[in-house]
């Protein structure tokens, strides 16, 4: 079917600022944009207006299948997704088991393939088991289709191996793309296997990082090392989830001395404080943390200087059970699919944060290039590009309600916070998956 999107506000990221034009599909594909478009042929949305941008690309996000089904799986991920207007996600690696061979990423992927209803894409582990011991077979992870190597939420322990990691990574062209957090496990092996001074650099805290208690402390230690490392092996290296101001910093000086690195952010560390977490509970647990006020504007203005480039959610469901407990007993994580658009739009873009090109940027061709999803026609809208869209209402008056949301989880630390900017059709090879929050589609291209 051919659909012809006319009047819209078009954002394409090639471009320094958006623009009113007109946008032809057919066969799934960008056929033409310009101004004043007739096809009598075609079915035609009116974008009267309405923003139209590239589909929105999430790569930090937890989906849970295999294994934790009961918290989220690819069904209902995607349906998430395509509900807060991203077209493509990038899922973490621990599942149970782990993604870390070959085998379990093709799986993965012919799995997503019958279930999703958006592009999907996966990261491999980084050491087998995610146990921060053996390296797993990272050439094999690639050839089978991970984009990327991470161990999640558990840092590779020693220096050595991170090292030999990042140059597998290089010479197979695979992004490296660790989590520097604190890890109790990971921080214990660490003193199992380096010296005193090493233990130093890795204070031990409260559990799980207790609202009014030390918060972790070791984030910049990771990212510099991790950097370092890159920097040696001449990798590539993308930081997950910054949150401390030392990391901006840090990232910046890198990014300086032509290091090869990139980095992201959350919502809730954009936005939220240790003191949002002691009044919000267990649904603001996160690793790493909720920090101080100084720590999400030097994470702001990394965002705005481009030190941080990609907007992701880090979408980590979790059953209302386990979250509704005493907070060092909850688990971490907050879910972010439906809502990380309207935040982004609301409180970095109304404020003059970021300009409004700047976050449609941040959530489309960067992380789109970072991942290599570019070469697929992710991220962008250009005439053969394949018509992942969406079409954003930016004067869209709601309110966050977590029971409503397609995802399992309802762990949301902004549940009742009133925003401003919504997607209201989300398109994937231009076909329609989601209408003003309601979904269309059964699966990717039905």
């Amino acid at each position: 079917m051919r659909t012809l999107i006319k009047n819209g506000i078009v954002a394409r990221t090639e471009l320094s600022q958006a623009e009113p034009l007109d946008i032809l599909i057919d066969g799934g594909h960008v056929k033409q944009i310009s101004r004043d478009i007739v096809d009598s042929r075609a079915r035609v949305i009116d974008a009267r207006g309405k923003l139209v941008a590239p589909g929105l690309v999430d790569v930090h996000v937890h989906f849970r299948e295999p294994g934790q089904e009961h918290k989220e799986d690819i069904r209902s991920g995607s349906r998430a997704a395509a509900a807060g207007g991203f077209t493509a996600v990038v899922t973490e690696p621990n599942t149970i088991p782990p993604i870390d061979t070959p085998a379990r990423v093709r799986r993965l992927l012919a799995t997503a393939r019958e279930k999703s209803i958006v592009r999907f894409y996966t990261k491999a582990a980084i050491t087998v088991g995610m146990n921060g011991e053996k390296l797993a077979d990272i050439a094999g992870l690639k050839r089978a289709g991970a984009r990327a190597i991470s161990d999640d939420g558990h840092p590779v322990p020693t220096a050595r191996l991170m090292q030999r990691a990042l140059e597998q990574g290089r010479e197979c062209d695979i992004l490296a793309s660790p989590h520097c957090e604190e890890s109790q496990m990971h921080r214990e092996k660490i003193e199992r296997v380096e010296s005193g001074a090493s233990r130093k650099r890795f204070p031990r805290c409260l559990p799980y990082g207790r609202p009014g208690g030390p918060p972790y402390t070791s984030e910049d230690v990771l990212v510099k090392r991790d950097i370092e490392l890159a920097e040696k092996a001449g990798a590539r290296v993308h930081i997950s989830h910054v949150s401390l101001a030392k990391s901006v910093e840090i990232i910046a000086a890198a990014k300086k001395r032509g290091v090869r690195v990139t980095a992201e952010a959350t919502p809730h560390h954009f936005l939220l404080t240790a003191d949002d977490a002691e009044r919000i509970g267990p649904n603001a647990k996160a690793n790493p943390p909720l920090r101080t006020r100084n720590d999400v504007a030097a994470v702001r203005q990394g965002l705005r200087d481009g030190t941080i480039d990609v907007i992701a959610s880090d979408h980590a469901p979790h059953s209302s059970d386990d979250k509704n407990r005493r907070w060092d007993d909850a688990p971490f994580g907050v879910i972010g699919l439906e809502t990380t658009l309207g935040l982004a739009l609301t409180c970095l873009v109304r404020p003059d944060i970021l300009t409004l090109m700047q976050a449609i940027e941040k959530l489309t061709i960067a992380p789109a290039r970072i991942f290599g999803l570019d070469a697929e026609g992710v991220g962008s809208l250009a005439p053969g590009a394949s018509a992942d869209v969406v079409i954003i209402d930016p004067d869209r008056e709601w309110k966050v309600d977590a029971k409503e949301f397609h995802s399992k989880g309802r762990n949301c630390p902004f549940d009742g916070l009133a925003l401003q900017g919504k997607a209201v059709i989300t398109m994937v090879e231009g076909k329609i998956v989601a209408r003003d929050g309601k979904i269309v589609a059964e699966r990717r291209g039905s």
